[in-house]
């Protein structure tokens, strides 16, 4: 009887200390950082907020807004990858649909991605263009320094 209880009570431990790792792998950032200029244009800012690790996806969930301090509007795409893999930001996924900002301070819905970064979010703009239209095959290039 003794055997039995103590094999049960061993098991029972382990399947707490088994659920206690993955819940302080949820933990998440309920605060939005401040707004921090893109590299590619000054007149373009964004703010990010981490979310919760996705054990399915592999990722982490990462919230995204934009605001445009230009008096244009402007059409662009993104890319979103983690501080410590810039390097890699040509290979990283763009995101499928235009962002479209109007100007004098317009600021974007909140966007949301998936991203293998647990601490800092890197955000490069891509395909922008200015004006009433997104037509054409010409695309604006970086500000000049």
């Amino acid at each position: 009887m003794m055997k039995k209880r103590g094999i049960f009570l061993s098991i029972f431990m382990l399947i707490m200390i088994g659920s206690m790792a993955f819940t302080n792998t949820t933990e998440s950032q309920n605060t939005w950082s401040e707004w921090k200029n893109t590299k590619c244009l000054k007149g373009i800012s964004f703010k990010v907020k981490m979310g919760k690790y996705e054990m399915s996806r592999r990722a982490r969930k990462w919230e995204i807004q934009f605001k445009n301090r230009y008096n244009a509007k402007i059409y662009f795409n993104f890319k979103a990858i983690s501080s410590t893999q810039i390097k890699n930001i040509r290979s990283a996924r763009e995101s499928r649909n235009r962002i479209i900002l109007e100007g004098e301070g317009a600021e974007s819905k909140v966007l949301t991605t998936y991203v293998k970064a647990n601490k800092e979010l890197f955000v490069d703009i891509t395909k922008i263009r200015f004006g009433k239209e997104d037509v054409g095959k010409n695309y604006y290039k970086c500000d000049k320094n």
